[in-house]
């Protein structure tokens, strides 16, 4: 018999027959604050599961169904959720430090304000989910789908976005930091005021993307080998602060001519 009890009062939740969790259907359970650490959570029914603050640090959630569950400030520091479903599902304010969500689908998951540094996100779909103010530093997200994915104000410093599908994403003032986009689609991304230091930009697709009021984009590295990279992506002050300092790759790449470009380091 295992027995789920409350983190605070130590009340029984539930009680479940066998040894194990695993594969159970438990859609629609009520598992607030639930101590669920460490547990074989694997293929598990949660459909619509409400495990607010509850706490699955460590625990196995591989090929879980939480469609529509609601772990707003649960804990889920490294747990185990490759392959699992989380699309509608809310995790605001989330513990996901050094969780694993390979291949998970994170369809319009909401996780704003989420810890997730060291998270690893490989291959995941996270098409329009709402990363909003979260922390996302030294996260692999290489070949994730983040298609339309809401990254305002979010943390990316050293984060790995290799190859990622980031197309009409929003990461306007983001911090990506070092951050590694080798390969990514940014096709029509808005990178307004995002800061670009060190971010390795080599490959990316930058086609129709808005670089507004970027930071540190002379110091953002592999600029001069990024795709569909044009004047038309950067606003003039962006240009003015940084063409002084851009290799001249980039500069050519940039669409300028050599008139544009003392005009510009001029200044105004």
């Amino acid at each position: 018999m295992i027995h789920v009890r409350h983190l605070r009062t130590g009340a029984a939740l539930l009680e479940v027959a066998g040894g194990t969790l695993a594969g159970r259907k438990l859609s629609e359970a009520k598992l607030s604050y639930a101590d669920l650490r460490g547990l074989d959570l694997r293929d598990s029914d949660l459909r619509g599961a409400d495990l607010c603050i509850a706490d699955l640090s460590e625990a196995d959630l591989r090929g879980a169904d939480l469609t529509r569950a609601d772990l707003s400030g649960a804990t889920l520091a490294g747990a185990r959720l490759d392959r699992a479903r989380l699309t509608d599902a809310k995790l605001l304010g989330a513990d996901l430090h050094g969780a694993s969500l390979r291949s998970a689908d994170l369809t319009r998951c909401l996780l704003k304000l989420a810890m997730a540094r060291g998270a690893d996100f490989r291959d995941a779909v996270i098409v329009r989910a709402d990363f909003n103010h979260a922390d996302l530093s030294d996260a692999d997200l290489t070949g994730a789908d983040l298609s339309e994915a809401a990254l305002t104000f979010t943390r990316l410093p050293g984060a790995r976005l290799r190859h990622a599908t980031l197309v009409c994403a929003s990461l306007i003032r983001a911090d990506l930091t070092g951050a590694d986009l080798t390969g990514a689609d940014l096709m029509l991304a808005g990178v307004s005021g995002a800061n670009l230091a060190q971010a390795q930009l080599a490959g990316a697709s930058l086609n129709g993307a808005a670089l507004a009021g970027c930071l540190n984009l002379d110091r953002a590295r592999g600029l001069d080998q990024a795709r569909h990279l044009d004047a038309g992506s950067v606003d003039l002050r962006t240009l003015r602060l940084a063409v002084s300092s851009l290799p001249e790759a980039a500069v050519t790449a940039l669409g300028l001519s050599v008139e544009e470009v003392r005009w510009l380091r001029a200044g105004p």
